[in-house]
This record gives structure tokens, C-alpha cells and sequence, in this order.
């Protein structure tokens, strides 16, 4: 039915929620986004917040780079970082975080340094997309083969000192993208060919969506409240509201990065720089969007990060350099620049930031206040 939609009205977004609603309103409008820094030499893949500081991850191919953002300027840090590009972060109390990447790498930063922690042996040519963590130090990272992404789905889980792969009859086989949860014992992982699989605590098991496009993105306000974004093409949004997934939204742009945040908006992003903002209505987003003129269509907009009344997205550009054979970085900002000069850190494996955390922006209604661990 829904293929059939998009032959039908190729223009319009269609939505799902029951046959006969209409398609969503969409306004076009500028909501103060900005390119702030529109010309970094590694892409960026992810982001990551806690504590009111903002860490952004990338990279060229077989070199990863980790930023930190400090008000001013971002610092490149983690000098041990050479050789694995990075996906995804995780940021957590007493200076934790957790960087996932190519070939399976994750490196991991406390109180005393980084670490580069020791993975299962059978992760060799596994890729590992997404991770998040919780405050106990716990943490699952999620991924696949780079070579083979429809043919092997991999769940590494953290007690914090050992990564231990599930094992599970019911995980799919299909490669995933991203993870978010709200509890260790309840977690949800997206990816390829609209696998959707959920963590009860206990074990993993698939979640039906009736879609097959591949879903990047998942972040939610709440265990009832949950959206994963991807598509085909066009976008897709899916919402699920504590018993079943729906589809919400289909916007015109593949969609690859989502943020949201008790009683405040949807955000979602993805290719040729396309940002939109649901509003709420009683808690529940309304199906009209606010969509950005896209002043930055060159970018993909890879992860949406909530910083109070702002919200930061990482990107990389939308061509791959023929010479070089690698993506650009650029951040864009909602709300709030993060221009600034790249510095390399003094003290780039000390692991203690400095004393300038990301200051608000005052209460902005429109924005909401995400968790401070909050990403996408």
C-alpha cells in the first residue's frame, strides 16, 4: 500500500497513522539553523552531550577524530583515536565516554584516560554504528559487516569492564544502525530492511514494522514515546507509542538522524541538508512539520543532539571527494552558533574538559529541555 502511495501522489507525503487521514501540513520556514563550521577535514557521524558537554565524532577513513566543544572552540582530542573512523558516542557521569567504530573498534574514556577495550574475536570486518549507555556505566553498542550489511547483525553488551556479544535465537540477521534506551532493561536498536529489535532486559527480540526501508535513527521522549527514522528515497518516520509501531510521517528526504525530549518537539534531520520540528499537542507530536529551506542542502545531517533550549547537529557532506575518497565535516546549530576555531587539545588524553560547559540559551517553548544524556 504504501508503494503504491508514492506512485500516486509523488509530492505529497503520505501518512500512515489510519487510511483516510490527510497528509501532513508542511510550512516552509527558517527556524535559526546555521552552518558553524562548514569546512572540517573529517566527517562528522556523531554527537554526543552530558553535562552540557558536546562531543562530536568522525572521521577519514582508517582515522577516527574526536571533537570536544567548549563555548569558543572545538578541540580535537584523543590522540590514540588513529586508524578507526568513528560512528557514534555516548557521554555519561564521571567523565565517561564510550566512541564506537570501524572494524569493531570502541574506545572508551573515564576518570584516569582513554582505553581502547577488547572485543569479541569473531568482530573482525564488523563496523559498530551506534551505542548508548546509562549513568550505572552499562552500555550497548550495535553494528554489522560493511562488506555484507543485509547479512549480519552484531549487539555487543557493556557491564562496564567487559563487552560481551548476545546471543539470541531471535536477533536479526540484518545489520543495525543505532540504539537508544531509557533503561538497562529497556532498549531499542534499528537498521536494515526496517529491523526494529528490543532489549527487555533479559533478551532481544524483533519488533514488527511492516516497512522495509533501512532506519538509521532512534531517540524517544519516553518508554512509550519512542521514533526511528530512515526511508527509501523519500523519509521515513515510525512512532511507537507503547503496544505497536506506526508509521507518522513520510517526508520528501531520507532521514538519518532524530531528537526529542519530554513535552518538547521532534526534531528530525537527513540528506540535502532537510531539518524539520514537530510541535506537540497533549504530549503527542502534531503531524504538521515546520520544515528548514534547507540553506545547507550540500550536508547530510547525521545526528541531531539536544543542548537545553538549542540543538546541535554533526554532518557530513553529501559528495565524496574523488581524491581522497572521503566525506567533509560541518556542524549546524539551531538556535545557537558553534563557530569556532579547530584546535588540537594540550592535553588530548587527560580526560578532564574544561571548565566551560555549554551555556543556554534561555527557555525557548519550541526547543523543550532533553534529558542531559540526551541524543539521537
Amino acid at each position: 500500500m504504501r508503494r503504491i502511495a508514492k506512485l500516486l501522489a509523488p509530492v505529497f507525503a503520505t501518512v500512515m497513522l489510519s487510511a483516510c487521514e490527510p497528509a501532513p501540513e508542511t510550512v516552509s520556514q527558517s527556524f535559526s539553523w546555521q552552518e558553524s563550521v562548514p569546512d572540517m577535514k573529517s566527517a562528522l557521524l556523531g554527537a554526543c552531550t552530558f553535562d552540557g558537554i558536546l562531543y562530536a565524532v568522525g572521521g577519514e577513513y582508517a582515522d577516527g577524530a574526536l571533537y570536544r566543544w567548549t563555548t569558543r572552540r572545538w578541540l580535537q582530542e584523543g590522540s590514540m583515536l588513529q586508524g578507526e573512523r568513528l560512528w557514534s558516542c555516548w557521554a555519561g557521569p564521571q567523565n565517561l565516554l564510550i566512541a564506537v567504530g570501524q572494524d569493531g573498534a570502541i574506545f572508551r574514556r573515564n576518570a584516569e584516560g582513554w582505553h581502547q577495550d577488547s572485543v569479541p574475536d569473531d568482530l573482525q570486518g564488523i563496523d559498530l554504528y551506534g551505542v548508548w549507555g546509562m549513568n550505572d556505566g552499562t552500555a550497548v553498542a550495535v553494528g554489522g559487516s560493511l562488506s555484507t550489511p543485509s547479512a549480519t547483525a552484531v549487539i555487543l553488551h557493556f557491564d562496564g569492564t567487559t563487552w560481551t556479544r548476545a546471543s539470541s535465537e531471535a536477533i536479526t540477521t540484518k545489520t543495525l544502525r543505532n540504539v537508544w534506551g531509557t533503561s538497562p532493561e529497556d532498549y531499542w536498536a534499528v537498521g536494515d530492511n526496517g529491523t526494529i529489535a528490543h532489549f527487555d532486559g533479559t533478551d532481544w527480540r524483533p519488533s514488527a514494522t511492516r516497512v522495509d526501508d533501512r532506519l538509521y535513527g532512534v531517540h524517544g521522549s519516553g518508554p512509550n514515546d519512542i521514533y526511528a527514522v530512515g526511508g527509501t528515497g523519500r523519509g521515513l518516520i515510525l512512532r511507537w507509542n507503547g503496544s505497536s509501531w506506526t508509521e507518522f510521517d513520510e517526508p520528501p528526504n531520507l532521514l538519518r538522524s532524530v531528537s526529542t525530549s519530554p513535552n518538547g518537539p521532534l526534531f528530525v534531520g537527513g540528506d540535502n541538508g532537510y531539518v524539520a520540528r514537530y510541535g506537540r499537542e497533549s504530549g503527542v507530536p502534531r503531524i504538521e512539520r515546520i520544515t528548514e529551506s534547507a540553506p545547507f542542502a550540500h550536508l547530510r545531517i547525521n545526528t541531531l543532539v539536544g543542548l537545553g533550549s538549542a540543538l546541535m547537529g554533526a554532518a557530513s557532506t553529501m559528495e565524496i571527494d574523488d581524491e581522497t575518497g572521503d566525506w567533509r565535516g560541518a556542524v549546524v546549530g539551531h538556535k545557537r552558533s558553534f563557530a569556532g576555531t579547530v584546535f588540537e587539545s594540550a592535553r588530548p588524553d587527560a580526560g578532564v574538559p574544561d571548565p566551560e560547559p555549554v551555556a543556554d540559551a534561555g527557555p525557548d517553548t519550541d526547543a523543550g529541555t532533553p534529558t542531559p544524556d540526551a541524543g539521537p
